[in-house]
């Protein structure tokens, strides 16, 4: 099929291409947590030059997806035409454990149900949280239907919810709170897929952080679309934000958001998202707004509403062996003339390199944002879900150096040794915006700089059991941009958590 036509299915069958077609090839729809040990996983298998289909800066995976792949990585062991590393081996090993039933089923059609619980317990000492012991509680069930449909309950309980971004509940009694962080629906078809419900999402490559849609904030109740054909993939999804109560009025706020990812060659994968947040004391859902395949700054432009429209640009290559170097440009409003106002935008760049030592793996990351990004001068338009942002952890204002270096002991050990230097001025994504937003330096205000250095070991001699322990000290000038005002830190955590999960299929 030539790319041109290819590009017109994509966009322009898109919506009707479920008529056509009603076949899966994945055993599992259920999407893979974003907190899941696998990610990482498979990131470093990826700059190795495995799952080269996979597109990797569009998350969560289905845990059907990556089935796929290893059934095909496995043949190619087994036949001999791939020799792995003894790391790799190991890496392998564990996602092979992983999705056993499913690669166990990848030939069948079959119902599925599966249920699990997953504790964790906390251990802290630190100087600056007096509350030491914490415990949260994974609770989840899964039931498919053959190939075609999945639905998903999780139920997250946790005894200290308020140090997680991506946690919002009222506190029960004895300091539970609870929230269901995953309920969906999700329809598998040939090209399409649909998920009605509650879910995280990222886009971007890397792994510390990501600019334009992060997954660090609660979950989204939303309609997604996700097409794919051959190196094309389109995402489109919306959903409905917390309201916002300012002097006794209610403003509505909503959020959409499409993505386009092409990847021309198996080393290189290329993706263009834009979103926007609208909203207001009267405002409904805009039909404009849900269409997959329009541009929403033109269309706000036009339809004169003061909208909150960002777009995001970024790529992988993998071109070199073991070897990722990855970016991605964030655009809140650009100045075509470069003068009248500063540029709100925000980078990062990143080098992965495998191998290192023959186990080791080393990660390089910078991150920019200039101030006002993510902000804008309607508060109920501003790039927050309950008051977190759906960017960026770092937010406006700030930038940082970071390095870790990761290393494979052996099948149930690694460490890894991690730096970073962060800079943080006063700009915030609540400072209000009148008007034309004035030029400051960067960061701006009172600098808040933060010097970290830790060492994290992980001890997992299954899939099910991980234990985690983290020493770590880091060094604050400015606490929160108060001059002089200097704190330091030396910490200890530890968590332990084993998976307890079952399925059966009939």
């Amino acid at each position: 099929m030539k790319l041109k036509y290819k590009i017109f299915f994509l966009f322009f069958l898109f919506p009707f291409s479920f008529f056509i077609s009603f076949d899966s090839y994945s055993a599992s729809l259920e999407n893979i947590p974003l907190d899941s040990w696998v990610y990482p996983a498979i990131d470093e298998l990826y700059l190795s030059g495995f799952f080269p289909k996979l597109h990797k800066n569009i998350k969560p995976y289905t845990r059907g997806e990556i089935t796929e792949y290893l059934v095909e990585v496995g043949k190619k062991v087994e036949d001999k035409s791939l020799i792995l590393t003894d790391y790799q081996i190991w890496l392998f090993k564990k996602l092979n454990r992983e999705f056993c039933w499913e690669i166990k089923e990848s030939d069948e059609e079959k119902n599925i149900v599966k249920y699990g619980i997953n504790p964790y317990f906390y251990f802290t000492q630190n100087r600056a949280d007096t509350s030491w012991v914490r415990g949260k509680l994974y609770l989840e069930g899964a039931f498919q239907w053959k190939k075609r449909l999945v639905s998903k309950d999780r139920i997250t309980i946790d005894t200290k919810a308020e140090k997680e971004t991506n946690i919002y509940g009222k506190k029960w009694q004895k300091n539970l709170t609870g929230v269901f962080d995953a309920s969906y629906i999700q329809l598998n078809l040939n090209h399409l897929s649909f998920l009605f419900g509650r879910d995280f999402i990222r886009f971007g490559p890397g792994q510390k952080d990501f600019l334009l849609l992060s997954g660090f904030s609660p979950p989204l109740d939303m309609l997604k679309i996700e097409g794919k054909v051959d190196s094309f993939k389109l995402l489109f999804f919306a959903s409905i934000l917390d309201q916002m109560i300012l002097q006794d009025i209610s403003y509505k706020r909503y959020f959409s958001a499409h993505r386009l990812n092409f990847k021309p060659k198996p080393w290189l994968e290329l993706g263009v998202s834009e979103v926007i947040v609208y909203g207001g004391e009267k405002r409904s859902i805009e039909p404009y707004y849900l269409n997959p395949i329009l541009f929403y700054y033109g269309e706000q432009w036009n339809s004169g509403y003061d909208d909150n429209p960002l777009w995001g640009f970024d790529f992988s290559f993998t071109r070199l062996r073991n070897t990722e170097i990855y970016g991605e440009l964030l655009v809140d409003d650009f100045q075509y003339d470069f003068k009248s106002e500063p540029q709100q935008i925000g980078v990062r760049l990143g080098l992965f390199r495998a191998n290192i030592f023959k186990r080791g793996l080393l990660n390089l990351e910078y991150e920019r944002i200039s101030n006002w990004v993510y902000g804008q001068n309607k508060p109920w338009n501003r790039y927050t879900f309950h008051h977190i942002g759906m960017g960026s952890l770092l937010g406006p204002d700030g930038d940082f150096i970071y390095l870790s270096f990761l290393y494979h002991k052996s099948y149930a050990f690694q460490f890894s040794f991690t730096g970073e230097y962060k800079r943080k001025g006063e700009g915030r994504i609540e400072t209000p915006q009148i008007g034309a937003v004035p030029k400051t330096k960067f960061p701006s205000g009172i600098v808040e700089k933060t010097k970290s250095l830790q060492l994290e070991c992980l001890y997992q001699p299954n899939v099910n059991l991980m234990i985690k322990a983290d020493l770590g000290y880091n060094k604050v000038d400015n606490f929160q941009n108060q001059k002089g005002k200097d704190r330091d830190n030396l910490f200890f955590k530890l968590r332990l958590n084993y998976n307890f999960w079952s399925e059966k299929s009939f």
